[in-house]
């Protein structure tokens, strides 16, 4: 039998495969972030798709955290009964279910927000050009806590585990990064007071769930910006919260104002400069070429970080980033640089790709990372389906 169906674990989670959907932003909520037919829909597909592991994504924890419409909002009980039927239809398919929680920090955008974003310093985000406010002390234990209750919330709705979103620029990636982080004071400076925030989320978390409830991460490896969040510093953090519990890590990279360094493929430049002014439109060709070079597509672009990061740790490590092939994907589970291997846009295109990996041999994705799809969502916030010229029906 093929390494990536055999059966695996996570805490106490149990995985009939080794595929993990990683978590997107579905934009398919409603604007107050309350779950809807729509959204149900799409994660039956994925369900009876055949992954054993999917991560919804973007629960956003606080209502300044909002960096993209239409997401799933867990800051009030009422969503309990929503997530709960869900999940309830997920593991009615087999599939088990993990929600990441995330604060959107300084890359909200102020229109969804009415209000200036917060992050850990006013470092200006030099994509958007929106400079955050510096959250005060109280607002800084405020979201921790809210990051609590979120993962209470997920786990009454019958969350299998809950998914800490430190990658990707967004809030705890800010706290990490040197380059975000400018602060003086206990939140900032070392890494040791950098990472402060994300240990006391999980710890804020731990107390909220019980001592054996899965808590995973999604974490950067790299921030590929100069003074920011390197490989080293990711594997020190890791460590950390292997000692402290932590049931798994998926190791990512990249931060917005770096392009599509996260999602690397094709740069659709028409939806990119798609509704913009002519001054940005004008801008942005300057900065065409450094964009295409930075999300220039290689297959399994994080592998190596992942496998860095796997061998300082015991905790199982999920693979994120261009896997496309088969025989890429065994290789990683063989060779013991991960322990699951994680997928989203093939997951768009293709819902059912798990079946069909497992039906026959050779490689059914088709998914060519053209990233209409990525934009679509994260920057007009369409909702989640493959965008592509040739998508299927």
């Amino acid at each position: 039998m093929s390494e990536l169906f055999k059966p695996g674990k996570i805490g106490l989670i149990e995985l009939k495969n080794r595929f993990v959907r990683s978590a997107t932003a579905e934009v398919l909520a409603t604007d107050d972030g309350r779950v809807t037919e729509r959204y149900f829909k799409a994660y039956e597909q994925l369900a009876k798709g055949g992954a054993g592991l999917i991560i919804p994504g973007n629960y956003y924890v606080h209502r300044m955290g909002r960096a993209i419409a239409r997401i799933v909002l867990v800051n009030k009980d009422d969503v309990i009964g929503e997530l709960k039927g869900v999940v309830d239809m997920m593991h009615k398919h087999g599939a088990k279910a993990v929600a990441q929680l995330n604060h959107g920090g300084r890359q909200c955008d102020p229109k969804i927000l009415g209000a200036t974003p917060i992050g850990p310093s006013a470092v200006r985000d030099k994509l958007s050009m929106v400079k955050p406010r510096a959250m005060t002390e109280r607002e800084i234990e405020e979201t921790i806590a809210a990051y609590g209750e979120g993962a209470r919330r997920a786990k009454e709705g019958g969350f299998d585990g809950v998914q800490i979103h430190a990658a990707h620029g967004y809030l705890i990636n800010e706290f990490l990064s040197g380059y975000t982080n400018r602060r003086t004071d206990r939140w900032g400076g070392s890494l040791e007071k950098r990472m402060r925030f994300l240990i006391s989320v999980y710890e804020a978390i731990r107390s909220a769930v019980g001592r054996d409830y899965p808590i995973l991460i999604k974490i950067n490896s790299e921030d590929f910006v100069k003074g920011g969040f390197t490989l080293e510093q990711c594997i020190t953090v890791c460590k950390r919260l292997e000692e402290l519990g932590i049931a798994a890590i998926e190791v990512s990279g990249g931060i917005a104002e770096k392009g599509l360094v996260t999602i690397k493929g094709d740069v659709p430049m028409d939806l990119v400069l798609k509704n913009r002014s002519f001054i940005e439109r004008f801008l942005m060709k300057f900065i065409e070429k450094s964009m295409r070079e930075a999300a220039r597509f290689e297959e399994a672009y994080f592998l190596p970080q992942a496998a860095a990061v796997k061998k300082n740790v015991k905790v199982p490590v999920i693979a994120v980033g261009g896997m496309r092939r088969r025989a890429t994907m065994e290789r990683a589970l063989e060779s013991g640089q991960a322990d699951f291997i994680s997928l989203c846009r093939p997951f768009i295109r293709q819902p059912n790709l798990v079946n069909l990996m497992q039906k026959k041999d050779g490689d059914p994705i088709t998914c060519t990372s053209c990233n209409r799809c990525s934009i679509e969502m994260l920057v007009h916030y369409k909702p989640m389906r493959c965008y592509a010229a040739d998508a299927p029906k």
